[in-house]
């Protein structure tokens, strides 16, 4: 996984429910912590990063979260207006041009053109300059949940095959050509050891195979610990526990959790081998956290764990 993070983009994707934005979070604490200049990047999310690592809410506006790590939250009008400054230079000329009732009324009409504007922002980022040097080494994207993801990085295709030549083209190329470049754009799926999550995942990876995006890592969250290896001593007196039905509490609780512990373990190495079975990208395990709040010190131990791959 440390080749992951020599790449420009990193776009970490997966349904909804999954722990995508924590993946990403630890992605990115990873990346800054090897040195390299990132950028965590998310669009009209409700927003973790900032309680992730002890900061207010992340905003339109950059945020430093960490040493080398910042972040930003856009929305599709920030990201639009980001865009047409970059094309017409001047502040003046892009009120007058995109400010316009007129082309408003048509840039609301342009089936995608949000979702463009903000996948644009992104891919603007990874060539972006400071003093004549890149202002960022890495870009990791938390996208939108799957079925948005795929609907998003198939709009610069769409230009391109639908859209008279032209700036908008143009830049559409740029963007098809980065997210089809495995040398500096990668994709991380994120899943649960569990049978829906996983069917999603596999799903996922050909939508986006079909693209032109091959997936170059997953990462499967949440895995429960094995406190009950199987045939060991103590397994036998979990067993045992939860099959008698004469237990008080709190002995009766406490074998319920245990049975339970041991269950999820279970059904997530079952989902593990199914996973294995049906994909050949190299698969990670982060484990189950029990914390009663999720923060900067569970994201750091998920920085460590993935940093050390």
């Amino acid at each position: 996984m440390s080749d992951l993070y020599e790449r420009k983009l990193i776009l970490v994707v997966g349904k909804g429910g999954v722990g995508r934005s924590t993946v990403a979070a630890a992605i990115a604490g990873a990346c800054a912590a090897r040195g390299r200049k990132t950028l965590l990047y998310e669009s009209n999310a409700n927003d973790r990063f900032g309680k992730y690592f002890d900061k207010p809410a992340v905003g339109t506006e950059l945020t430093q979260l960490a040493p080398n790590l910042s972040a930003v939250n856009t929305s599709p009008a920030a990201a639009m207006t980001e865009y047409g400054l970059m094309i017409l230079k001047f502040k003046s000329v892009y009120e007058m041009v995109f400010e316009n009732r007129v082309t408003k009324a048509f840039l609301r009409a342009v089936p995608g053109l949000d979702d463009y504007a903000v996948l644009g922002k992104a891919w603007y980022a990874t060539t972006d300059t400071t003093r004549g040097k890149p202002t960022w080494d890495t870009v990791v994207f938390d996208m939108p949940a799957s079925g948005h993801s795929v609907s998003m990085l198939r709009v610069p295709s769409v230009i391109v095959e639908t859209v008279p030549d032209g700036p908008l083209t143009r830049d559409a190329r740029t963007i098809v050509s980065l997210l089809s470049d495995p040398a500096r754009t990668a994709a991380v799926l994120v899943t649960l050891a569990e049978e829906m999550p996983v069917n999603e995942a596999i799903e996922l990876e050909a939508k986006l195979e079909g693209l032109g995006i091959s997936p170059q890592h997953v990462v499967c969250n949440q895995i429960y610990p094995d406190h009950f290896p199987a045939g060991t001593a103590v397994a036998r007196v979990v067993d045992a526990l939860v099959a008698d039905p004469s237990l008080a509490s709190p002995l009766a609780e406490l074998a319920a959790h245990a049975g339970l512990s041991r269950d999820r373990r279970a059904l997530n190495a079952h989902y593990l081998s199914e996973l294995r079975r049906r994909t050949d990208v190299p698969i990670t395990e982060l484990p189950m956290l029990f914390a009663p709040e999720f923060g900067a010190p569970q994201i750091a131990a998920l920085s460590a764990k993935l940093k050390s791959l």
